[in-house]
Order: C-alpha cells, then sequence, then structure tokens
C-alpha cells in the first residue's frame, strides 16, 4: 500500500470523474469537429448537438464500464505507461464495438460514424495522457507527505530491519514509516507487539508489515483480528526470500491451503511458437544482412591475422555444451594472452571485462561497441543451440565460479540478447546480470521476448555499456 485508505478512494473518485467528463467531452468535441469546425467536408446533412446528447451519455457510462473492466481506475504506481495504454487501447476496443451494436439496435437516428471513430481517437488520447498526468501529481503529493500511508513494522532481526529499510527507501512511502514494534532495544522501537491494537488506533495505522520469523499461529491470529477490525492492510514477509521468485499460487489440497510454486519453463505450444520465431527471425537476419556481414568479414581479414569467425564452447541448456560463433574481434593469441590481464578485471564474479583490452583488434573496437560481432550467432539460433531472446550463454570456467542460486540461468536455451544486455550491458555488475537473467527465466513470456528484441535495438545503435 502506497496511499493511505482516505487519499486512495478520494483519488480513485477524482479519477473516475476526471475521465468520465473527458469521455463526455471527447465526444461533444468529436461532434463538433463533424459537423460545427468546418475542417471535415460535410458529406451528409447536419445534425444538432442534442441529437447526440444522451448517445454520448451512453457511450461514455460504456466507456466506464470498459475502464473498470480494465481496472484502469485502480491506481498502480508500478504499472508501466506502455502498460497504462495496452488497457486503454483494449477497453476502448471493447467499448466501441458494444457503442457500435447499439447503433444497430437503436434505428431512430442514423449516427455518424465518423463522429464515433473521431471520438474514440480523442478518448485514447485524452485518457492516456491524464492516466500519466495523475500519476505524475499523486508521486509529488506522497513526496511532501500528502496522503502516504503509515506503516508500522513488527518484528527482530534482519528480516525487519530490511523491510523498515526498503520502507525509508522508497521517495513513495519513506514519509509513510511510523517505526516498530519488537522486543529488542530500537531508535525506531514504538512498543512491543503487544502494543498493536493501540498503536494502530492512537497512529492511524494503514499498513501493518509482520517481519518476524519465529511468531506463533496464535499471536499471528490476533493481529490479524486487529487489522481486520480497523480496515488495516495486513501483510506478512517470509523468511525464505528466495522462494518467493516466479508465480506463486493458493491452491487447497483437500481442507489445507498450499503453496503452490507454478513451473514458468516453457511448455506446449509456447516452446513450439518461442522456436518458430527464432528459425523466421535468424533466417531472416541472414539473408537481408548477408551484403554487410559479407563486408564485416573482409574487414577483419583486412585489419589482421587469422580467422574471420572466432569460435568458443559455451554452456547451454541444461549445462550442454555447444560451439557459439562471433567475428573475431581480437588478435589470434588472443586466449594465451588472458591470463596476462586477469590481474586488470574490471568485472565482478566470474566474467572477465576490460574496456581497454589490449587484445582487441582496432575493426574489434567497432564491431564490438555496436555489438556487430555477435551476428554470427543467428547461425547457433538457426542450429536450435541458441534463441533470439535469453540469458547469456557463460563459460565452462564462469560456472565453476558460480554460486548456488546462479546455476538456474542455465535451466534454459541462451540468448543473443536478453534483459541484462537492454539494462546497461558491462555496466552492470555481475551479480545483477545473473538476476536479470533469472528474473527472465522465472518470469517468461512472448510479450516479454518481443519487449527485449525492440529495447535491443537503441540499446545496440546506441553502443550503451559495450566494451
Amino acid at each position: 500500500m502506497i496511499l493511505s485508505r482516505k487519499a486512495n478512494r478520494r483519488a480513485t473518485a477524482i479519477i473516475f470523474v476526471c475521465d468520465a467528463l473527458l469521455m463526455a467531452g471527447s465526444f461533444a468535441l468529436a461532434w463538433w469537429l463533424r459537423f460545427e469546425s468546418g475542417i471535415i467536408p460535410m458529406a451528409k446533412a447536419h445534425q444538432a448537438f442534442g441529437i447526440y446528447a444522451i448517445p454520448i451519455v451512453i457511450v461514455t457510462l460504456i466507456w466506464l464500464a470498459s475502464f473498470g473492466w480494465q481496472r484502469l481506475f485502480r491506481i498502480e504506481f508500478s504499472r508501466r505507461w506502455g502498460e497504462e495504454i495496452s488497457k486503454i487501447l483494449k477497453s476502448s476496443a471493447v467499448a466501441t464495438v458494444a457503442a457500435m451494436s447499439l447503433t444497430f439496435v437503436v434505428r431512430s437516428e442514423s449516427y455518424s460514424r465518423l463522429m464515433l471513430a473521431l471520438g474514440v481517437g480523442i478518448v485514447i488520447i485524452a485518457t492516456a495522457t491524464a492516466h500519466r498526468l495523475y500519476i505524475v501529481i499523486l508521486r509529488r503529493m506522497l513526496a511532501k507527505g500528502v496522503g502516504v500511508a503509515r506503516k508500522l513494522v513488527i518484528g527482530d532481526g534482519e528480516i525487519a530491519i530490511s523491510a523498515r529499510d526498503q520502507i525509508l527507501a522508497d521517495p513513495l512511502t519513506a514519509k509513510g514509516y511510523v517505526g516498530r514494534l519488537c522486543t529488542e532495544e530500537a531508535s525506531d522501537k514504538l512498543g512491543a507487539p503487544s502494543h498493536l491494537k493501540e498503536i494502530i488506533i492512537d497512529g492511524g495505522i494503514d499498513e501493518v508489515v509482520l517481519a518476524e520469523a519465529q511468531i506463533s499461529e496464535s499471536a499471528m491470529r490476533r493481529m490479524i483480528y486487529e487489522c481486520r477490525k480497523e480496515k488495516v492492510l495486513f501483510v506478512m514477509i517470509p523468511q525464505f526470500q528466495g522462494l518467493l521468485r516466479g508465480r506463486i499460487e493458493v491452491e487447497p489440497v483437500g481442507e489445507l491451503g498450499s503453496i503452490v510454486f507454478v513451473d514458468v519453463v516453457m511448455t506446449g505450444w509456447q516452446r513450439y511458437a518461442k522456436r518458430a520465431i527464432d528459425l523466421f527471425g535468424s533466417l531472416f537476419g541472414l539473408i537481408v544482412l548477408s551484403p554487410f556481414l559479407t563486408g564485416i568479414a573482409l574487414a577483419i581479414k583486412i585489419d589482421s591475422k587469422g580467422p574471420v569467425f572466432f569460435k568458443q564452447e559455451r554452456i547451454g541448456k541444461n549445462g550442454r555444451k555447444f560451439m557459439m560463433l562471433k567475428f573475431r574481434s581480437m588478435f589470434i593469441d588472443a586466449e594465451k594472452r588472458l591470463a596476462e590481464l586477469l590481474d586488470k578485471n574490471e568485472a565482478e564474479g566470474a566474467l572477465f571485462k576490460m574496456k581497454d583490452d589490449p587484445r582487441i583488434t582496432k575493426v574489434g573496437k567497432f564491431l564490438r561497441k555496436f555489438s556487430l560481432d555477435e551476428f554470427p550467432q543467428l547461425i547457433n539460433v538457426l542450429r536450435g543451440d541458441m534463441s533470439l531472446v535469453g540469458p547469456r550463454p557463460p563459460l565452462e570456467r564462469e560456472i565453476v565460479e558460480y554460486e548456488s542460486w546462479q546455476l538456474k540461468r542455465v535451466d534454459t536455451v541462451p540468448g543473443m540478447t536478453g534483459l541484462w544486455q537492454v539494462s546497461g550491458r558491462s555496466n552492470l555488475p555481475f551479480e545483477e546480470m545473473v538476476r536479470l537473467d533469472i528474473f527472465y527465466i522465472e518470469h517468461w513470456s512472448l510479450w516479454l521476448d518481443i519487449k527485449i528484441l525492440f529495447k535491443t535495438i537503441p540499446a545496440v545503435i546506441f553502443g550503451r555499456g559495450a566494451y
């Protein structure tokens, strides 16, 4: 919870009213553009606004219902603008179909379809802009401490301290932190967990965060009871945070409740769809780019001695080895010289990265800057060793240095590009790279692949974080 209960109710009501006015105003503007502005040639007789007054009210109600169906009146600060627009487009498409269906039922007037089309376009633009503005205004309010949810943490130890630090680190929630109920002495201590009822009432608490592993079921039940009585949100942070990655569902097992860790690895049609995209994308890329790739090959041969391609054994899905192809960007003795440069490694963890690596050729520096040396991996994608999108394929010597949780990144087919490549590339620390790869594995979808592919284009063009 970010907004307090009272602020959330008020903000939701204001957004609802503003959206309703924007929708009605958009269709009124569409009528003016169609019949009064003179911008659009009159193909049919002029129709007075009175004919459209009631239909505009009905259409506005349809749009409001459709927006409600997509939960667009629900305030979500984590929702990205692209997702917001997607929801607005989806709800507008459904509302348009519903509105057009009504025009076939009600035949009292011949309504202008052009006016409806104009209205839909204006509604989409107006509401998309307004929803972004709502979030901007609310963020500024929260930064000043207005309407922020008051949060109380319960617990001793690292989990409780981490929960407090996370709340204070977020500018949207920092000013809502009230304190902590714990048994140990602490600067932010408000009392013992037994004082929960009094603190909730006196402090106007909106959310209680339980971050204590050593607590009995009866004590937890009492806490939940007190929170429900006062309509306070109760949140529990479990001890084993590493198990909370990926999709989690709650399902009954007979009369018992259970937490289900859903396998998000590609299955069935998803696997075939991803492979079809890989086959088409790699084949299309190799054919279209063949003249350009030939030019790169000639430049490499002219610049330095050695083969055009660099082959290196990498670790693929489930630890299987394969030969990854690249355009050669280093001198042919690069692998032998690596031992001399290990003490100059600028990367963390198992990776070796060096900005001014003396083993890189002149052409190689250009190829690496814009990731052009990666294009031969389209052959690996065509073979099935790699995918267009996926985790970076590691070297065997890197795998040896992995911690147990990092091994998950070899659970799926590696890719030419991935989340970390579009999030900073070589500028990211090794641990963050691994976390992004694991996040990709645990949240995979075709839509996520498409987004990463589109984000790869500007990352490559501008050469961000590549060396």
